[in-house]
């Protein structure tokens, strides 16, 4: 719950203008639903693709405060499923992020698939096949693989300042491609697009991004900042340039 609309315009095109023509990097702003329409002015016809954090599990019915994947049909590109914020404190099961996720991709858009693990799961050495149930159950059934994305995002790296280690975050990425390539096959598993999120930021994202295990960033908190999401997205760009 961040940002009024007016300052999500701001922050949008304070991006756009970062991001100018290039076509180096896709950038996909997810904004509260409040703003969608406000920002959806300022990215429409740039390259910034529009985002929502969030979408009902239910087609349509009697469900007040809902926004199902329908509504957001023709306004939104990219939807956020199953981020650890709505699997801790609203309780979303693996069940209903699954169901979230082949909704928002029967409606024709991308859903972003939020795995990972807590604290405990990784002191307790559970954190790999944690990590891979939630991969499984979340994409088990979708009937178009390309239409989703994984965001591997340790819990306990969230909001801390401290990002997994590159050794951490290539290691799941990988087990996570091999999860993708058991319920589908190896075309889509090396196809899938696998980012990272926790803790990103300017000093770190350029090794992060650099990892050929990653394929980009899933950014929280940086994010509001203008400046410093600005110059991620221009290391990310001179990285997929080097490369």
């Amino acid at each position: 719950m961040n940002t009024t609309p007016q300052e999500g315009v701001a922050l949008s095109q304070s991006i756009c203008r970062s991001v100018g023509d290039s076509e180096v990097v896709d950038v996909v702003v997810c904004p509260p639903f409040t703003s969608l329409i406000a920002v959806y002015g300022v990215v429409h016809h740039t390259p910034v693709m529009l985002g929502a954090q969030n979408v009902s599990q239910h087609v349509d019915g009697a469900y007040t405060g809902e926004v199902s994947a329908g509504m957001l049909q023709g306004l939104v590109s990219h939807v956020v499923v199953g981020h650890s914020e709505r699997r801790q404190t609203f309780g979303e099961t693996d069940q209903i992020v699954a169901a979230k996720a082949g909704a928002v991709i029967d409606a024709g858009m991308t859903a972003i698939l939020c795995v990972g693990e807590d604290d405990v799961e990784r002191q307790r050495r559970r954190a790999e096949r944690f990590v891979r149930r939630q991969v499984r159950l979340g994409i088990a059934g979708l009937h178009d693989p390309s239409k989703i994305v994984i965001a591997y995002e340790p819990i306990w790296a969230i909001g801390t300042g401290v990002a997994a280690t590159l050794g951490q975050i290539e290691y799941m990425a990988a087990s996570i491609r091999e999860e993708v390539c058991e319920v589908f096959d190896e075309e889509v598993g090396a196809a899938i697009r696998v980012l990272y999120g926790g803790s990103t930021n300017a000093g770190n994202i350029g090794q992060i991004v650099g990892s050929e295990a990653v394929d980009g960033a899933l950014v929280g908190g940086a994010s509001l900042n203008d400046v410093e999401f600005s110059s991620m997205i221009e290391i990310i760009a001179e990285s997929v340039d080097d490369s």
